[in-house]
């Protein structure tokens, strides 16, 4: 079931670029909550949107640490300049993730 999420979400990410005013985002995410130990991991997402100072929503893939699991997640967050923090459940852990990366924004 995770390499069937996995690759859903790798093939929404390759055809996403189609989409206007969208960009990717790279950072960390944290999990929390959920009666589990924190976890972190390095993500990618796909934002809808690109413009500074606006909230965005967004999906992504995490790889995490400790685990060595990959996660697939759904992602709220706020657009800065050239960084972007937000929340967002990971369907695969079945846990809450916090996350802060960098992107490309306008």
């Amino acid at each position: 079931m995770k390499h069937i999420l996995a690759a859903t979400c790798v093939a929404f990410l390759s055809v996403s670029p189609a989409l206007a005013d969208g960009t990717f985002m790279l950072g960390g995410t944290l999990t929390f909550g959920a009666n589990q130990q924190p976890n972190f991991g390095v993500s990618a997402r796909f934002l809808e949107n690109d413009q500074v100072d606006e909230s965005t929503l967004g999906a992504g893939v995490t790889y995490y640490f400790a685990t060595q699991d990959i996660g697939v997640d759904v992602f709220a967050g706020y657009i800065f300049d050239s960084a972007v923090f937000g929340v967002g459940y990971d369907l695969v852990q079945s846990t809450p993730i916090m996350s802060l990366g960098v992107a490309n924004t306008d």
